[in-house]
């Protein structure tokens, strides 16, 4: 497959570095990333002033640039640089930190694949939950595998998967859940302080409220232990018939999944192109 990958964590972010390296073995990958972290951002774009875009780079043998934009730019960057037909997905991740709940209304790494969407490219976006020290192999091993394993066919036009993982052993995830975002909120505020010149400055803070706890919801699969799977769609809302459909894909990669786990991707990946996904 021919893949793109962007994040809002920046180019040299390790998340992004270590799926190129892993892709790469197995599949033709591009990166288009941002030059320095554009956590939050959401699906902000650049058209008040020019965009730089030059080669960095980050992988050996992997195609690499970093821009001045945002994620969205990036997505943006390579239909430009390369065509709207050349990809046969947008890969956004692996984000550092979840995009659980009301995550998604702020979130780059989601807002990089919906923009791909736009553009008629299946996407997905991917993030490890945790604050520190993240163990990104797991989020590895599911990219690499789900990527050939689904048909990206059935993607409606203006949906994309966000995909949250926890921060576990491989060995100690418990499956993988459709989900759906919601009951996870933040309450934010400034804090003040002072710069060393002596002058004001507010930092921004947050409190994480958990108003719903439906076994469906993102953040209770990530905290039962579970990989998150949840279709968002551009415009707020989503098939029905197609959720159901995903739940069953998911349920049957679930077992295939767990039960060859330490198998490598060579011989997982040769046995599931007979599906002809691409």
């Amino acid at each position: 497959m021919k893949v793109l990958l962007t994040n809002d964590d920046g180019i040299e972010a390790a998340g992004i570095r270590l799926l190129a390296r892993r892709l790469a073995l197995n599949h033709d990958v591009t990166v288009v990333a941002p030059e320095g972290n554009r956590s939050g951002v959401s699906h902000s774009i650049t058209w008040l002033t020019p965009v730089r875009i030059r080669e960095k780079a980050t992988v050996e043998g992997v195609n690499s640039f970093c821009t001045s934009g945002t994620p969205a730019d990036c997505v943006v960057a390579a239909s430009t640089l390369f065509g709207d037909n050349v990809f046969d997905i947008v890969v956004s991740g692996i984000n550092h930190g979840q995009n659980l709940g009301v995550d998604i209304r702020y979130s780059g790494t989601i807002s990089a694949a919906l923009e791909a969407r736009t553009l008629g490219i299946p996407a997905i976006a991917v993030s490890v939950v945790s604050d520190e020290n993240p163990d990104f192999l797991a989020a590895l091993d599911f990219v690499d595998k789900f990527i050939l394993y689904y048909d990206w066919r059935k993607l409606p036009r203006y949906t994309v998967l966000n995909v949250n993982v926890p921060s576990l052993p491989r060995q100690n995830i418990r499956g993988i859940a459709r989900t759906r975002p919601g009951g996870l909120v933040k309450r934010r505020w400034f804090e003040k302080n002072t710069n060393e010149w002596g002058e004001p400055v507010y930092w921004m803070r947050r409190e994480i409220i958990y108003e719903l706890e439906e076994s469906d919801l993102d953040f209770k699969c990530i905290k039962a232990g579970f990989i998150s799977v949840s279709p968002i769609d551009f415009f707020q809302s989503c098939d029905e018939i197609y959720v159901e459909d995903l739940e069953s894909d998911l349920r049957s990669f679930n077992e295939i999944w767990l039960d060859r786990f330490d198998r490598n991707a060579r011989e997982f990946s040769s046995e599931r192109r007979l599906k002809d996904t691409v």
